[in-house]
C-alpha cells in the first residue's frame, strides 16, 4: 500500500493554533517518526514520498518485459 501512511496527534496538538505534534507511520515500510511541528510532519512524508518516487523509478527501469508487455497491448 504505497503512499499509506498513519498519523497519531498528540494531546499538545492544538490544530485551530497551528500546533501539531505525534507520530507518523509509513504503513509500507513500518517507518515511523515523532514530530512536533507541522514541518516535522511534513519533512517526513516528503522524505517517504521521494524514497518511494526512486523505488518506483528503479523497478520500472529493471523491468524492461513489463514496458514491451504494455506496447504489445496499445499501451503507452
Amino acid at each position: 500500500m504505497r503512499g499509506a501512511f498513519v498519523v497519531r496527534l498528540g494531546p499538545e496538538s492544538k490544530p485551530s493554533e497551528g500546533r501539531f505534534e505525534g507520530w507518523v507511520e509509513e504503513v509500507d515500510s513500518c517507518m515511523e517518526q515523532r514530530f512536533r511541528s507541522a514541518e516535522e510532519l511534513l519533512k517526513f512524508l516528503r522524505q517517504r514520498f521521494d524514497v518511494a518516487k526512486d523505488s518506483a523509478e528503479k523497478t520500472e527501469q529493471a523491468s524492461p518485459r513489463k514496458r514491451a508487455c504494455r506496447k504489445e497491448n496499445g499501451a503507452p
